[in-house]
């Protein structure tokens, strides 16, 4: 009995720290999300394309008219809620400065209506640091869409950086 009693405090003792390190090690999304088998979320799929190859002209107004003129961004590198387009092209005036490219790795899109879709999952940016360096932030993120007078407009856009951050983040291309 005493053995066996033992035995257990053993292993409990031996693999408590293992277990905890798996814990505490960060989940890191590596791959490229796949394009949508459907019509329908390809569609939307593709509204994040445009979104970030507005980001890459580097100009906050381009970004900005993506979103309805009633959006609500809570952005990853702000604390501060961004509910008018002027509050929004002032979020992307300084965040573009860091050139962002982002690059889905995960993503679930529903159809809330013919006219309401919402795109959700992880993006990693690759960002230019004022040194030139490169670092690349991975958050999750949900876009809803609506349909306005027949164009998709961003009408919530929520970013947050993942809790657990791995010192040096390097997603496979």
């Amino acid at each position: 009995m005493k053995l066996k009693t033992f035995a257990a405090a053993a292993f409990f003792m031996l693999t408590t720290p293992l277990a905890l390190a798996l814990e505490t090690t960060p989940y890191v999304y590596r791959t490229v999300a796949e394009q949508p088998q459907n019509q329908n979320d390809r569609e939307i799929a593709a509204l994040f394309d445009r979104w970030n190859a507005a980001l890459k002209t580097g100009n906050a107004a381009a970004v900005t008219s993506l979103y309805a003129p009633d959006a609500i961004l809570q952005p990853t590198v702000s604390n501060q809620v961004r509910n008018t387009a002027a509050l929004i092209q002032d979020y992307f005036e300084h965040f573009l400065a860091g050139k962002p490219v982002g690059q889905i790795n995960y993503r679930e899109i529903r159809h809330l209506g013919p006219d309401a879709a919402m795109d959700s999952g992880v993006y990693t940016f690759a960002l230019t640091n004022a040194d030139g360096s490169k670092r690349e932030v991975q958050a999750r993120y949900t876009f809803i869409y609506e349909r306005i007078d027949g164009q998709w407009k961003i009408l919530n856009h929520h970013s947050s950086a993942m809790p657990q951050v791995q010192k040096q983040l390097h997603a496979s291309h």
